[in-house]
């Protein structure tokens, strides 16, 4: 976890902007890894071609070209696989009766493995009375807490006393006019002033598994500074999750580039503010989704609505088949379900 840091308090309004390149289309400069060469020791800025740019990401210590291409061609096409599915599910152009698979993959797939529901309640901490009562949901449940909320520590421990999951949901430049908060991440920052950004988020408290983007349709959507900030939450033993606030997100892009693997949510429950009968519209989905690739990615918010509904859904998961499960689990979930939903996938079965 990285070890907390003394800096002097920007205003957080104007923050103080360093000379240099910049973060976002202008490319991460090599100015990062001089400044901060003593603050992460054996971090090297490994300088990446952005269209005649440089761009600097803090080395991982794993190429993507160390894994097979056998392996890689499988991962991507059961990638490409899944989404697919999804993309059906949610447009409504999918049928809803399940596809058998092949026998050679369903030989491939343990035995009674129920479909799992990754819930992660976004947007903690800001409402005392709200975070209080999504905390009470029955779980497991990842809670994903911004670091800029009042008191945010002692609502993290309540929260993981009570068997939740911890992650941080980081505040990034959105397209438009909203304010994701201070200090958030932005597309025309110094390589300086991005770490520095991101350094304060990632002190605000401990015990967080990993990270995702708190609206961030404009950072997301570049290259340069998602390798940047994947690479480095990757040093510090943090995944990072797409909460895919734009169909433009390069995320999985940039993380390919410095093989790091990533996730995406698949279904917000509640981002028609208020809209019951759309969360249960929205419930329904991520049910299907589940049930037929094998798990699904789901946010939604500590709104009232949005608890109100959530609790006998949750409470009654397991009656329907269904298991919830942590945002960390992901990568055992994912390896367990890649040959199923390869099959699910008319265009793209072997």
């Amino acid at each position: 976890m990285l070890k907390r840091w003394r800096r002097k308090v920007w205003n957080q309004k104007n923050p103080r902007m360093r000379p240099g390149a910049y973060a976002g289309n202008a490319g991460m400069v090599a100015t990062v890894a001089v400044a901060f060469a003593g603050l992460l020791a054996g971090a090297v800025a490994a300088y990446v071609s952005e269209r005649g740019v440089s761009a600097s990401a803090y080395s991982t210590g794993y190429s993507e070209k160390k894994a097979p291409n056998s392996v890689l061609a499988m991962d991507r096409k059961a990638e490409a696989a899944r989404a697919e599915v999804v993309a059906g599910i949610l447009s409504g152009e999918r049928p809803p009766e399940r596809l058998i698979a092949p026998s050679n993959f369903m030989k491939l797939q343990p035995e009674a493995v129920l479909p799992k529901i990754i819930l992660i309640m976004d947007d903690m901490g800001v409402d005392k009375r709200m975070t209080e009562r999504a905390i009470a949901l029955p779980g497991p449940i990842t809670y994903s807490f911004l670091p800029y909320a009042r008191n945010v520590s002692s609502m993290v421990e309540t929260a993981r006393l009570a068997g939740g999951e911890i992650m941080l949901h980081l505040p990034m430049e959105p397209r438009g006019d909203a304010d994701p908060g201070p200090y958030a991440l932005r597309t025309r920052m110094t390589g300086g002033a991005f770490i520095d950004n991101l350094e304060w988020n990632l002190s605000r408290f401990d015990g967080y598994v990993g990270v995702n983007n708190h609206m961030g349709s404009k950072l997301t959507s570049d290259v340069a500074a998602m390798k940047t900030l994947i690479a480095y939450l990757n040093r510090e033993g943090l995944f990072f999750l797409d909460s895919l606030t734009t169909n433009k997100t390069m995320v999985r892009a940039a993380a390919r580039q410095i093989g790091v693997d990533v996730y995406s949510r698949d279904v917000f429950l509640d981002d028609a503010v208020g809209n019951v009968e759309s969360i249960k519209t929205q419930l329904a989905l991520a049910e299907r989704i589940a049930r037929e690739t094998g798990y699904v990615v789901v946010i939604g918010h500590p709104r009232k609505e949005t608890l109100d509904i959530l609790g006998p859904w949750l409470a009654s998961a397991p009656v329907r088949g269904m298991e919830l499960a942590f945002a960390s689990e992901l990568p055992g979930i994912i390896a367990s379900t890649q040959p199923a939903t390869m099959a699910q996938a008319p265009s793209l079965r072997f």
